[in-house]
């Protein structure tokens, strides 16, 4: 069994973990350093001198995991929403950052399409629990428990699977342009001339490394608030990346639904882009349009995340921040008593308004 899944440091013998701040494996005794993918080997399919670009990454790593790596991933499966979390065998884990619910480590994980490419977390746990703090803080209804410095200190930071999807959209619409001209009046109406044109116009837009959630455990719509993510950070897969993280399982099923979802927004961002393009008329009508996509590619790749999730009256509540770029978004209930209070104050203050503006009117 070799040394380089387990991440033993070579100078004590501890294990390692990926360092955000320094983007290297560091000894947590020792303060040893190694690049991330130092330990791999040529079995890996990877190793140190590994190309930068995702090009390369997909080029060269796309592919299965290998035995040696299997033998050393383990798999913490969610008994309530089913997520299943890969991570090394040395990453505790104890609840699901999806729902909130406990996780029980069911084995060794069973196969799997390999990461085609990583984005490495660049935003530290204690710069995610900063940045959770001050989002909390324009929350005030939110009830106490989510702003509770044992609750934050739960924060997790999970690679979730995504399909980097690429193409070009093409965009075609057709409808009426309006331009006002001249204007006159008589002695009952006002008048404006209003000049007429055909509308018909197209667009074809290239778009590179669109990211599409390809699970359905995390919500899509929070994982789009958090974007962008920079894909110029996109690195080789290695293992390392992942010591002291851990990792959403990539859900085949939900690949043709990644996809698709992936097409729709190209599509909606061609037909955006056209209509705007279109700013030389006073107003515009579309009548019809219509979007095809040329060229799709993708390649599998996981984002860092941080996930703040509690559960709050019989449901889970997230609180995301993109771990590359420390981008925040959430929704989180209101504290009912907090909610009447606040309801209290404001008719309160309305009440002390209007009577103030009634006594002075009196002088």
């Amino acid at each position: 069994m070799a040394k380089l899944k387990e991440y033993e440091c070579p100078a004590c013998g501890a294990m390692m973990e990926f360092n955000v701040a320094t983007q290297k494996l560091r000894c947590p005794y020792c303060a040893t350093e190694l690049a991330a993918d130092a330990l791999e080997t040529e079995e890996d399919g990877s190793s140190a001198e590994g190309g930068d670009s995702a090009q390369e990454s997909s080029a060269a790593y796309s592919g299965n995991y290998t035995q040696e790596e299997l033998e050393h991933l383990r798999v913490y499966s969610c008994e309530s929403c089913g997520a299943e979390i890969v991570a090394d065998e040395n990453t505790a884990a104890s609840k699901c950052p999806y729902c909130g619910n406990n996780v029980v480590m069911t084995g060794q994980f069973a196969g799997g399409k390999k990461p085609d490419g990583v984005i490495p977390f660049k935003i530290t746990k204690e710069e995610a629990q900063n940045i959770y703090k001050e989002h909390i803080k324009t929350r005030w209804l939110a009830p106490k428990i989510f702003k509770d410095n044992r609750k934050i200190d739960e924060i997790k930071g999970v690679y979730v699977p995504f399909y980097l999807v690429s193409g070009t959209a093409y965009s075609h619409v057709q409808g009426k342009g309006y331009r006002n001209g001249r204007s006159w009046s008589d002695s009952q109406y006002n008048y404006t001339e209003t000049q007429e044109y055909d509308l018909d116009r197209d667009i074809s837009l290239p778009l590179k490394d669109l990211p599409s959630i390809c699970t359905d455990k995390a919500n899509s719509i929070l994982m789009e608030s958090i974007e962008p993510f920079d894909t110029n950070g996109l690195k080789p897969y290695a293992g390392g990346f992942l010591a002291g993280f851990s990792a959403e399982k990539y859900k085949e099923s939900y690949v043709q639904q990644c996809l698709r979802q992936a097409e729709e927004r190209m599509a909606t961002s061609a037909y955006e882009s056209v209509v705007s393009s279109i700013n030389e008329y006073s107003s515009k009508n579309i009548t019809s349009h219509s979007e095809k996509i040329h060229g799709l590619s993708h390649k599998y790749c996981l984002l860092p995340v941080w996930f703040f999730t509690e559960r709050y009256a019989d449901k889970a509540w997230n609180v995301v921040i993109n771990g590359q770029t420390g981008k925040v978004a959430g929704i989180l209930p209101e504290d009912k008593k907090k909610f009447i209070l606040s309801v209290l104050i404001k008719a309160v203050i309305i009440g002390a308004v209007a009577y103030a503006v009634k006594f002075f009117l009196k002088f």
